[in-house]
């Protein structure tokens, strides 16, 4: 992003931006420019194995819980780009060869409301953590759309791609577990590493 660096004091002389609101826009550009190529990565290969509507409609589920549940961040672009590109194959490879019956899928999903419930939502260490409001409402939101799926699940017969909502759920309530998991044995180790005198 060299470019932005050359227009940082075009924005800052013009536009009498300070230092934090340009790097905030020098963040939003990057994501919009990150994201957006991540997408078109994911879509053209997706599109090679002829499951484009599969993967919009992971992307949409996913989306849906992550959004206020958190989970799994990484740092660099590609191991980013890789692990997205391996969640969403995974539930599109599980919804297509695995087929729990109903029960269970309700049974998980209703497991998966008292997960995030409980430990929803992770935030990643780069940006800060929600207020304990802000953190409430997303936990709600989270397990009133988990809801809506084991509605959607028990009432609606021929829903599209009903066994890949129900992977995607399952799989973002692992990733979830496993990101608080890593969250709490990283603080655990930076609170024994403060302690060790010097």
């Amino acid at each position: 992003m060299s470019a932005f660096k050359d227009i940082s004091p075009y924005l800052s002389r013009e536009f009498h931006f300070t230092e934090l609101e340009i790097a905030r826009i020098r963040y939003v550009i990057i994501s919009f420019i990150s994201e957006t190529s991540k997408l078109a990565v994911l879509f053209t290969a997706f599109s090679l194995m002829n499951r484009q509507k599969e993967l919009l409609a992971a992307i949409l589920v996913l989306l849906s819980i992550r959004n206020f549940t958190g989970g799994i961040h990484l740092s660099h672009y590609l191991s980013c780009l890789l692990f997205t590109f391996s969640f969403l194959l995974s539930a599109v490879g599980l919804a297509e060869l695995c087929f729990p019956p109903l029960w269970i899928q309700v049974l998980c999903l209703a497991a998966g409301i008292l997960i995030v419930g409980v430990i929803g939502p992770v935030s990643s260490d780069r940006r800060p953590a929600p207020s304990k409001k802000k953190g409430n409402i997303f936990r709600i939101i989270a397990c009133m759309v988990l809801l809506v799926y084991i509605l959607l699940l028990l009432n609606v017969r021929y829903l599209p791609f009903r066994n890949l909502i129900f992977w995607v759920s399952i799989l973002q309530i692992l990733q979830l577990v496993a990101a608080k998991l890593i969250k709490e044995r990283k603080q655990y180790h930076e609170k024994i590493h403060k302690n060790v005198p010097v």
